[in-house]
């Protein structure tokens, strides 16, 4: 068995993902410099050249007929190899020291899971309510490692990983999810063990709070929190947004 897997899964990519497959590899190679073994998985359904693309970084690019981003990261898993399974979205850029942190974390902590923060510094063309954002998006994510109680409120697919025996307990992401299927997650496994937060951020395209606008993105995020906990489904408004 390898130490990590990697796993993105991808709808209509094209724009971003050799970007951060291309970050990715130098983050693989960094982490082989130190005798961790690891594999990157695609598993695409688009209708266009994302997987042609990721080809050019991986062989493990796999192509999924079926919709939904929930059950793209669990055929992914199922297909990996990796005692850490490691969650990433299309748009997300890892450090060069990012795979290495993930790895040492879990083997040195009693950690069942690991998240990111997303560094409020990686733009230079944001508004500043948005660097704000970021900024309080941060110091939330940071407290998320002292204060359990609000990895409830944790929905970001930047980077997150898992031990695939936690994984496997949990049985895995929750398929009728077409959004909060992290904080579900992260919900069931922080029953289990600790969640650890990187020390190293990861960077973002910020293209969904750009899209968005900050005001029309804590709406969406909040409604989705309020219609999963308190009515037990997804804010239906919100379903155009998500793949």
């Amino acid at each position: 068995m390898l130490d990590l897997s990697v796993i993105i899964a991808t709808k209509n990519e094209q724009k971003y993902i050799a970007n951060t497959l291309n970050h990715l590899k130098a983050s693989v190679q960094e982490a082989e410099r130190h005798g961790i073994v690891a594999e990157v998985l695609v598993v695409d359904s688009s209708n266009e050249n994302t997987a042609v693309i990721a080809e050019r970084f991986t062989k493990n690019v796999h192509r999924l007929s079926v919709q939904g981003v929930s059950k793209a990261r669990n055929y992914g898993a199922a297909k990996s190899k990796g005692r850490i399974l490691i969650f990433m979205d299309a748009d997300t850029i890892v450090q060069k020291n990012t795979l290495t942190e993930v790895f040492r974390v879990f083997k040195k902590e009693s950690a069942v899971s690991t998240i990111a923060c997303v560094s409020p510094t990686w733009h230079s063309d944001l508004t500043m309510s948005t660097k704000i954002f970021y900024i309080i998006d941060w110091l939330f994510i940071k407290a998320c490692g002292l204060i359990p109680f609000l990895i409830w409120f944790y929905n970001r697919g930047d980077i997150l990983a898992v031990r695939r025996d936690t994984f496997n307990r949990v049985k895995g992401f929750n398929e009728t999810l077409c959004m909060m299927e992290i904080t579900d997650l992260l919900g069931h496994v922080s029953k289990i063990g600790k969640i650890k937060v990187l020390s190293s951020p990861v960077f973002e395209s910020s293209r969904r709070i750009k899209k968005w606008g900050l005001l029309k993105s804590y709406r969406i995020w909040w409604s989705n929190y309020f219609a999963f906990y308190l009515l037990k489904r997804l804010h239906e408004s919100t379903y155009e947004a998500i793949r």
